[in-house]
């Protein structure tokens, strides 16, 4: 015969919610054309890239395109709160640059000396 189960039994765990701490970057920017920007001067291969706005944080999502081997496709959402730095370097990584730091000081050299409009 079984006995019932009771709440001591049972393997349930409760864990934390996933939470993400960004910086939140008080400069007025055109954020969207600063990326346009960048991937302008990096362009990666055999990736497109659709950049939008987005509430909370960065957010890149890459899948294969099936239309055509080889390539990638790729979504990029930036918050308004995004820095210039965030923004360089997850496009960076997301371009495939070997070395993702000299990337980031080139794209933000450049801005310093062609500001956004």
């Amino acid at each position: 015969m079984r006995s019932r189960a009771t709440l001591q039994d049972a393997r349930f765990e409760q864990t934390d919610p996933r939470r993400l701490v960004e910086y939140h970057d008080p400069e007025e920017f055109d954020r969207i054309d600063f990326a346009m920007r960048a991937l302008d001067l990096l362009r990666p291969k055999r990736l497109r890239i659709a950049v939008y706005k987005t509430v909370n944080a960065v957010q890149i999502e890459t899948v294969e395109d099936l239309s055509r081997e080889g390539y990638r496709i790729a979504s990029v959402g930036i918050p308004p709160h995004a820095s210039r730095e965030h923004i360089a370097y997850a496009l960076a990584e997301l371009a495939g640059v070997a070395s993702v730091p000299y990337v980031v000081r080139t794209l933000l050299a450049m801005e310093r000396s062609r500001p956004y409009r």
